[in-house]
């Protein structure tokens, strides 16, 4: 089971409760654990004493009994008093410890001084005599030092300052498992980053900080990647896009050369070389004004004007701008819509994807063939204009790439020039700027239809 992950303030919070409660009650148990064993040590010496005097409660008034009972005193550590009491005689002190005995004594029944017992704790032990006769019996007085709260003292300091420190390297430990070594690792990784090196595992962690940091060097390696990736396909295809515009340019301008050199040495018609080279000339214009275009938005990426227009306006201005070119290859447009529709755009750009679009459908149609221009509002909020030819189609093979730069189809009829590819992916990037769709679709009867979709204006309400 995945375990949660820890925040360093929790983190250093439960450190340091455990390092504060662990220790306080490590040194509590000690305490009370030698405080047993001090008191557990004390009644096993006071009952070795009392069994000895109660295997020899008959020979104590031997020397050798009280001598034997001298020594097991003072090797359990006490002090003692022993006292035969019997009904006739009277009490007969048969042992005193020389410690509770003053200096100044002579008589071997006076009995310890209070100064002298006042650090001592006492328990009495009577044992029974059967001999002599009458029955006589043994007191004994056992002095013992009592448990020392200094070694308790001592115990428990020392249980505590070992589990503190043990304490201690655990939370270290763990702080270098969890923190220090991650971060190490991820400030090794940084570096390969630094060094251009994407190719990276960062570190993981039970410490969300330290997870984040990797997941947010793991997520701008990534977005690194992507932008790397980007720049190259970019770059490739600005190399392809030089590329193919160079070779594009070299058709028209070396047909323009021979126009005007055969104009300048007078062979030919040179109302034919005119016209012809005033076309070679419009497509030089056209391709240079698409890369123009195309650099632009590429780079600059301007925003756009929007205002209100009518979509028949638009239509008309652009279809009268390629009028003369849809002359000289015997095209016309037909437009058809309402005249009341109005469209939210940038009118210099719509009308400059427009161009691109109709010039298009201009070189695949045939002559004598027209282009069908038609709007309509498809709902409350946008307005759908559709350009028709009667051209050959685009194969379905690159239908889907056809808005990418250099992309163009099969050669168009009665044309020997093909452009740079460059005309509906500028009029997509122009459109895509103010909100607006392009599509691009094959008609079932043959031809091309593309799809504008625009945001339509609201309608002004008469006072």
């Amino acid at each position: 089971m995945r375990q949660a992950p820890l925040r360093i303030r929790t983190f250093l919070l439960g450190t340091v409760l455990i390092l504060i409660v662990a220790p306080t009650a490590t040194a509590g148990a000690a305490w009370v654990i030698e405080r047993d064993h001090q008191q557990s040590d004390i009644e096993r010496r006071l009952n070795t004493a009392a069994d000895y005097l109660t295997v020899h409660r008959n020979d104590m008034q031997k020397p050798a009994s009280v001598h034997g009972f001298a020594r097991l005193v003072t090797r359990l550590d006490l002090l003692a008093q022993l006292v035969l009491a019997m009904p006739s005689v009277g009490k007969n002190q048969l042992f005193v410890s020389s410690a509770l005995v003053p200096e100044q004594a002579q008589k071997p029944r006076v009995k310890a001084p209070a100064a002298q017992l006042a650090n001592l704790a006492g328990a009495r032990r009577i044992v029974s005599t059967a001999k002599p006769e009458p029955q006589g019996t043994l007191v004994a007085d056992l002095f013992y030092r009592p448990a020392s709260r200094a070694t308790r003292a001592l115990v428990a300091l020392l249980a505590g300052i070992a589990v503190l420190l043990a304490g201690l390297a655990v939370a270290v430990w763990l702080a270098g498992r969890w923190m220090v070594a991650p971060l190490a690792k991820l400030s090794a990784q940084v570096d390969k980053v630094a060094g251009g090196d994407l190719a990276i595992a960062v570190p993981r962690s039970r410490i969300s900080e330290v997870a984040n940091v990797a997941q947010a060097v793991e997520g701008m390696t990534d977005a690194l990647g992507e932008t790397a990736k980007r720049r190259a396909e970019a770059d490739e295809a600005r190399r392809f896009l030089v590329t193919s515009v160079a070779h594009d340019l070299r058709t028209p301008l070396f047909a323009l050369r021979g126009h005007l050199q055969a104009m300048s040495t007078r062979l030919g018609d040179p109302a034919v070389h005119l016209a012809r080279a005033e076309a070679r000339a419009d497509a030089l214009e056209r391709l240079i004004g698409n890369l123009f275009a195309y650099t632009r938005d590429d780079y600059a990426q301007p925003a756009p004007q929007l205002e209100a227009a009518p979509v028949a306006d638009l239509l008309r201005e652009v279809a009268a701008g390629l009028e003369h070119t849809a002359q000289l290859r015997d095209n016309s447009f037909e437009l058809d819509g309402d005249e009341k529709l109005d469209v939210v755009v940038d009118r210099d750009r719509v009308k400059r994807a427009l161009t691109n679009i109709l010039d298009n459908a201009l070189r695949y149609s045939p002559a004598g063939a027209a282009i069908h221009l038609s709007w309509a509002a498809t709902d409350g909020s946008t307005v759908e204009i559709a350009v028709r030819d009667h051209g050959p189609g685009i194969d379905p093979d690159l239908l889907p790439y056809i808005f990418e730069p250099g992309i163009r189809g099969a050669q168009a009829a009665e044309s020997a020039d093909d452009g740079a590819g460059l005309g509906l992916t500028i009029a997509k990037r122009l459109l895509e700027h103010q909100q607006a769709t392009l599509t691009a679709a094959n008609q079932p009867a043959g031809g091309v239809v593309i799809g504008i979709t625009l945001r339509r204006a609201p309608r002004a309400v008469a006072s």
